[in-house]
């Protein structure tokens, strides 16, 4: 799951970087459609905090005082980190401070403003308001899900996935019914605000995660080779979809924010990890993509800030547009920000959560150690 996490988090960078004019449609629209990494990452949040925190419900105590506190250490002190540099960067350039005090409470998405709700300060930011969210619900969520779990077996969890999807539908549906899917992503109606970045919405893709995870943990398993075959259709769909983009149709302009993506990000994670070796799962689990992995939420929170004084607004302006000059500029951007993610998640990430782990453990509960497993990361 933490190669995972890397594939995600590189599609996210490559998405805001783009590519050449000069490079072929497909690879562009593949390009413009990284964002679909902020979906799988609010999918694959569900499947490792239900997996790690199965019987957390909001009766725990100690128990959930803790959960709540590692959380807020596992995302938020980098996400200050780099909202302060944006602030004293504004500051030296007179822009004023608007709504501040939202994005210092990471609930900036709830905002209609376009503005206040992605345009300003730290556009990725607006994703850690909606983990927030997630885990402020979670506590209440996993112990209804865990009940499907035990009440109706793989037939109820199966079900419950399915409502999830369905809900998607129907949003993706009347979006596309009354226009609103098409409009501009600063219109407070738009279904870029209330099917990509509001909180609600992405409650699917988080119960979906969690319900895969109670699966796993009644022992659900598959032979590499059917999960082998399975990855392999997943992730052929995903590039296939992506590259040739939205708008062959009205209503694939709205699913693309989501769900679109659900059905095959939901088999491919149930695939790698009911089948540990698989080939795919076996290449998510090699030492670049785990060490890209480890430090993917530092690289998600990072880049985008940094890309303006890394050229990216310059790539198309370099002699002969045509040849491999551009491509390469669009390579070493993207290991700029890999390598500067990789010093955030060492020296702020790390040691932050770390000094706040070690206050909550002196009293230790079972389900915090598990912090040792691969933790989710917000998108």
């Amino acid at each position: 799951m933490t190669g995972v996490r890397a594939a995600a988090a590189l599609a996210v960078v490559v998405h805001h970087i783009g590519l050449p004019t000069s490079a072929p449609a497909p690879l562009r629209n593949l390009a413009a459609s990284g964002y679909i990494g902020v979906p799988l990452f609010f999918m694959l949040s569900g499947v490792v905090l239900a997996w790690n925190y199965s019987t957390l419900t909001v009766l725990s105590g100690a128990r959930l005082w803790r959960f709540y506190l590692a959380r807020i250490a596992r995302v938020m002190p980098l996400y200050w980190a780099v909202l302060l540099f944006l602030v004293v960067q504004r500051a030296a350039r007179g822009v004023p401070q608007d709504s501040l005090w939202r994005h210092l409470l990471a609930i900036q998405s709830w905002s209609g403003d376009y503005a206040i709700g992605q345009g300003s300060y730290n556009p990725p930011g607006w994703s850690i308001c909606v983990e927030i969210f997630l885990y402020a619900l979670f506590p209440l969520l996993v112990p209804v899900i865990a009940f499907v779990s035990r009440r109706f077996g793989v037939t109820g969890l199966v079900a419950l996935m399915a409502l999830a999807f369905a809900v998607q539908v129907v949003l993706v549906a009347v979006f596309t019914a009354e226009g609103w899917a098409f409009l501009s992503a600063k219109d407070p109606s738009s279904g870029h605000r209330w099917l990509y970045r509001n909180p609600l919405p992405r409650l699917s893709e988080f119960v979906i995660g969690m319900s895969l995870a109670f699966l796993l943990l009644r022992g659900f398993r598959l032979r590499a080779r059917v999960a082998g075959w399975l990855q392999v259709a997943c992730v052929a769909v995903v590039l296939v979809v992506a590259a040739a983009g939205p708008g062959h149709a009205r209503w694939e302009l709205p699913a693309f924010y989501g769900a679109m993506w659900t059905v095959p990000f939901a088999v491919l994670l149930l695939s790698l990890a009911a089948a540990p070796t698989a080939w795919l799962s076996r290449f998510f689990a090699t030492r670049a993509l785990v060490t890209l992995g480890t430090a993917s939420y530092a690289v998600y929170l990072t880049h985008r800030p940094l890309l303006p004084y890394l050229g990216k607004d310059r790539v198309d302006a370099l002699a002969d547009p045509a040849g491999l000059a551009p491509y390469v500029a669009v390579l070493v951007i993207i290991g700029f920000c890999l390598l500067i993610g990789e010093g955030a998640h060492r020296l702020v990430e790390v040691p932050a959560r770390r000094a706040v782990l070690r206050f909550v453990q002196r009293r230790p509960a079972p389900e915090l150690v598990t912090d040792r497993r691969p933790t989710e990361v917000s998108a």
